[in-house]
């Protein structure tokens, strides 16, 4: 979509996400209270197609315009599986199906795909005891294969992040799938893909959790005068926003070259270096944000907590700042010296 459509888009969002994803409904998710009202909602305005074709029922949107929009989930803290359902119905469509409505989760890891059934566990799968199918992907290069198993072929074991999200290990034993198709994105990628699509929530969420530690120092006064007037909390501020400013900066080129240079193979430096750097960054945004709001910041009663959290559980989903950095590393060890700076400014955002 033009740029204009996907701002009309993304002003929809933001508004609505304001008013249907207060503290109350994303406490009562933490709680396992499943709000079905909002995803009934999320589902008729279209948002978890909005990278699947009009001719396959969705919204003609292209990969950049659903990350713009799970930034923008990310800063809403939306406690439903927005982010896996589009992600999952993008990987769906890529390889020729029609994705199915109804919250999926996608179930990313070594598993064994034997014609139409499939085995393997996969452990911290998000959102995994409250969806309908799950979406995975095996096989590399052109053997490739895009999976859809139903809920009730797989074992799944609750276990909720930090967050308060259901998340779970499930398993699949020898289980039919609801679909099998050939696609251009291998599991590698899709890995990238689903990491790709956390920093850029992590963006948003850091984003808010900014704007939040900043409009508390201003409001919040001792001896008379606001703490934001602190040498020491101004301090502790600016070292927040140069963080929450890298993390939306890498976020943002890794979503750039991914979009760019196409589904199946586009900015998987940018991707690696933007995952990286957010998970890396994630404890430090938080430290900072509860350190400078004090007493506040911690209570369960205030919002900051619903990002800190979700920063520190988005932090490991699809690989931590190690796992990032290693890939990172011996890519650059195996390609030799003189490719570590093209490496670096390849992308045309880079600077």
């Amino acid at each position: 979509m033009d740029r204009e459509t996907r701002d009309m888009l993304l002003e929809t969002a933001d508004r609505f996400f304001t008013e249907r994803c207060g503290r109350e409904v994303v406490n009562g998710v933490e709680k396992g209270v499943w709000p079905a009202d909002l995803w009934k909602e999320i589902e008729e305005m279209g948002l978890p197609l909005i990278a699947v074709d009009e001719d396959e029922g969705g919204v003609g949107g292209t990969l950049a315009d659903m990350l713009a929009l799970l930034r923008m989930a990310g800063s809403h803290a939306v406690p439903v599986p927005l982010a896996e359902t589009a992600l999952g119905n993008l990987l769906v469509a890529n390889a020729g199906g029609r994705p199915a409505t109804g919250p999926s989760a996608v179930a990313l890891g070594t598993l064994t795909l034997d014609g139409n059934r499939v085995s393997g566990t996969v452990a911290r799968v998000p959102f995994a005891s409250v969806a309908d199918r799950f979406v995975t992907v095996a096989g590399t290069g052109k053997g490739a294969k895009v999976a859809v198993v139903a809920a009730a072929n797989a074992t799944v074991a609750d276990t909720p992040s930090h967050a308060g999200e259901p998340y779970g290990t499930v398993s699949f034993d020898n289980a039919v799938c609801e679909y099998v198709g050939a696609s251009s994105v291998d599991a590698g990628r899709a890995y990238e893909l689903a990491a790709l699509v956390r920093a850029m929530q992590m963006a948003g969420a850091a984003d808010k959790v900014l704007a939040t530690a900043v409009e508390y120092c201003k409001q919040r006064a001792q001896f008379g005068r606001p703490i934001s007037t602190f040498q020491a909390i101004q301090q502790m501020l600016s070292e927040l926003a140069s963080y929450v400013a890298a993390t939306i900066a890498s976020a943002e080129a890794a979503s750039r070259d991914a979009d760019e240079g196409g589904l199946a193979t586009g900015g998987s430096f940018s991707i690696a270096a933007a995952k990286s750097q957010a998970s890396d960054f994630a404890q430090r945004i938080a430290a900072i944000s509860h350190q400078s709001m004090g007493a506040m910041g911690f209570t369960h009663e205030h919002i900051l907590h619903h990002y800190t959290r979700r920063l520190w559980v988005w932090r490991r989903d699809f690989g931590s700042e190690t796992f990032w950095g290693e890939k990172i590393g011996a890519a650059c060890a195996k390609a030799g010296p003189d490719a570590l700076w093209p490496s670096l400014t390849a992308s045309r955002y880079a600077a």
